[in-house]
């Protein structure tokens, strides 16, 4: 898992290339204009998970815990499967681990689409915040 500010991430993609390479990483990092800067621009452009793909090479990428706020995530335990947890990637075993990870902290993982998708997973977007599964699934069909 990387949680860094998004403008660390060429660097971190840098120092970790040869750890990473071939290993399934949770990408839970957003890019911030106000925090970033240009990095971030440039990935909400492109989408940020294509971007962070883009910036740690090699990684079996998953986009995970980019759409709900770290002051509501330790909560989820507490109704086991009741809050949805949106995810992005495009290699379905990556998926099932992240999947499985997910599970056992108590959300329910939604796959919403590849890592282009992974560009609805930030806060601002109609996929922020808490949602059932259900309805991760119909926001997430509208935005495809």
């Amino acid at each position: 898992m990387i949680s860094v500010p998004y403008s660390a991430l060429p660097e971190v993609g840098k120092e970790l290339a040869g750890l990473i390479k071939g290993k399934v990483v949770i990408d839970t990092c957003n890019p911030s204009p106000s925090r970033d800067g240009g990095i971030a621009t440039w990935a909400r452009q492109k989408g940020a998970g294509l971007a962070s793909a883009e910036l740690l090479p090699g990684a079996r990428l998953v986009r995970a815990f980019n759409a709900i706020g770290y002051t509501r995530m330790g909560q989820a335990h507490e109704q086991p499967g009741r809050i949805a947890m949106p995810i992005a990637g495009d290699d379905a075993e990556a998926i099932a681990l992240a999947s499985r990870l997910i599970r056992d902290i108590g959300y329910e993982p939604v796959l919403i689409g590849g890592l282009a998708m992974g560009k609805h997973l930030m806060p601002g977007t109609p996929l922020a915040g808490e949602h059932s599964a259900e309805e991760v699934r119909k926001i997430a069909a509208a935005l495809r």
